[in-house]
């Protein structure tokens, strides 16, 4: 079962959160796996944004069992969005998914935008 795990993200900050799954208190190797996560404005709703080991939004660790989750301030500067839900899943080479983490994204807004 997912751990729920809120997200919070303040737009326009870079924003990298270090992830570490773990079997009882040994890492789990994740050599060969890949990952995805979907941020949508509602369970089966819009897309709003996506993350993958394909488009760089996310780093896995191998034997060290960490997942890393990022995003450049430039994207999140460009959000209109505020609130949405995620769900990340992590999918072994066999096709096996297991989805890690899941819950709610907030976005702080920004209020310094640099121009």
């Amino acid at each position: 079962m997912a751990v729920v795990y809120r997200l919070t993200l303040d737009q326009g900050a870079t924003f990298r959160r270090v992830l570490r799954w773990l079997k009882g208190e040994s890492p789990v190797d994740l050599t060969g796996f890949s990952a995805r996560m979907e941020i949508r404005d509602k369970a089966g709703g819009s897309l709003l944004y996506r993350l993958d080991t394909t488009n760089g939004g996310i780093s896995l660790g191998g034997a060290e069992g960490t997942v890393i989750l990022h995003l450049p301030a430039a994207t999140s500067a460009a959000w209109s969005w505020r609130t949405g839900v995620y769900d990340l899943e992590l999918i072994e080479p066999n096709g096996d998914v297991t989805r890690l983490i899941q819950g709610g994204v907030q976005i702080n807004p920004e209020v310094t935008t640099g121009v």
